[in-house]
């Protein structure tokens, strides 16, 4: 791993990277041809090729059209935006709209360049993005040297409400470490503080192959940028396999599914509810071993620093009960919420939708989500039977812990195996004791 990242680094000193993306191979030839000569210049014909780009080296800015197939130059910018906020993004579009240019300039882009192509304003707006983004990248004085405590800074792998998330190197090894920045939200720190210590303070007492491992943490007010050095990560988020559609097997899926489950039937027994679990924080290394991530809103039970006044979650993924009050939330709540990743993960859609909050409020609540194969017709009915006892709207009628999605996983996958016919006793009683409601439309 330490010989991949190396290979991909840069200094300051080097000439700038840059990424075109635009699935009309003539603009591809022309990006390349005018910037090659000031700039290291790679160029991708759609969003899924330039992901794998992004993924293997390191890019200073990425110029995109905004019109392509499949994975829109929209959703694209939405996705780097989340895990590569350093880098400056300059969108291209051959059919301009006022409406567009502001909002994807208010979301974060650096500039909405129409075509045809001027590339001297292009080569003036590539030189002020990359100074602004030596600027922007070490905002604080710790890190005016690309060192923090002890640790080199390679790049930035992401940032959110809860901190700015770095790639860090020492002796060797690399390293995750999360900054808890005040100048990002001065008006919330004291709450994003106390959620900060909370995470800390839950991942100190967790040890398991399916959570990413905390190495040492510091969160005294005195210092000016609290943090947490974490395990670091080599792999893609769950919802890029999603969104990408990154092709898995139906043994693989299941695999994946298995593993979060393990995770959350430990962090259970822990008296712990993590209350977040969606695909963005779930890691999968090249290996397909799943690292559940992000402990920043759990509620921990017995505990001083539990967190139970908010609707707090997010809300594709929420179970229920969980919008009315977190004091009675229980595991069950985390296995609804792995129930609708399951669901996504094997037909490509969420079970719930709505344009708005309070319209997908309204349908977790009130509404029966279309029947899994009906989306997808290769599913085994045993895994919809599945989904439905996580999808249940009554906590009741939900598995009682994750420990039992994984068991009756088992016996369906060795059931099927061993040439067993839906007939069979053992078939009958399991599913007997799956099937409470029709959950389906």
């Amino acid at each position: 791993m330490a010989e991949e990242i190396n290979k991909v680094q840069y200094s300051t000193g080097e000439t700038p990277r840059i990424l075109a993306v635009d699935d009309e191979e003539p603009i591809r030839k022309l990006l390349f041809q005018g910037l090659s000569e000031k700039y290291h210049v790679e160029v991708a014909g759609s969003a899924e090729e330039a992901a794998d780009k992004l993924n293997a080296s390191v890019f200073n800015l990425i110029i995109c059209d905004m019109c392509m197939p499949e994975i829109t130059g929209k959703d694209f910018f939405a996705e780097c935006r989340k895990v590569m906020p350093e880098i400056p993004f300059i969108v291209l579009t051959g059919q301009p709209k006022f409406t567009d240019a502001i909002n994807f300039v208010k979301e974060g882009a650096f500039y909405y360049l129409t075509k045809p192509i001027d590339f001297s304003l292009l080569h003036s707006l590539i030189e002020k993005a990359l100074a602004e983004q030596k600027v922007l990248f070490n905002p604080a004085d710790t890190l005016k040297k690309s060192e923090f405590r002890g640790y080199k800074i390679i790049k930035s792998l992401g940032a959110g409400n809860s901190g700015t998330v770095l790639l860090g190197e020492k002796d060797g090894n690399f390293y995750a470490i999360k900054i808890l920045r005040q100048d990002m939200d001065p008006i919330n720190y004291e709450i994003r503080l106390k959620r900060f210590m909370q995470e800390s303070e839950i991942l100190k007492q967790i040890n398991h192959p399916n959570i990413v491992k905390l190495f040492e943490f510091n969160h005294d007010d005195k210092v000016n940028m609290p943090y947490i050095i974490m395990e670091f990560i080599s792999g893609r988020q769950l919802s890029e396999y999603i969104k990408l559609k990154i092709e898995l097997s139906f043994d693989q899926k299941l695999y994946i599914i298995n593993q979060i489950a393990y995770a959350l039937d430990y962090v259970h027994q822990c008296g712990i509810l993590h209350r977040d679990v969606k695909p963005e924080n779930i890691l999968i290394t090249e290996d397909l071993t799943v690292k559940l991530t992000d402990f920043g809103i759990c509620k921990v039970s017995d505990s001083g620093i539990t967190m139970t006044t908010d609707v707090m979650g997010s809300p594709a993924y929420m179970s229920p009960e969980s919008f009315d009050s977190a004091k009675t939330i229980d595991q069950r709540s985390d296995i609804f919420s792995l129930g609708v990743i399951c669901y996504e993960l094997f037909t490509g859609a969420r079970p719930f939708q709505g344009d708005t909050f309070y319209q997908l409020l309204e349908s977790i609540r009130e509404k029966r989500p279309e029947a899994p194969k009906k989306i997808n017709p290769q599913l085994p009915t045993w895994l919809q039977d599945v989904m439905a006892k996580m999808l249940d709207k009554a906590p009741d009628k939900r598995f009682n812990t994750a420990a039992e999605v994984m068991k009756a996983i088992t016996f369906y996958v060795n059931e099927a195996k061993s040439g067993a016919t839906a007939g069979s006793i053992t078939t009958k009683i399991l599913k007997s004791m799956l099937f409470m409601n029709n959950v389906w439309k």
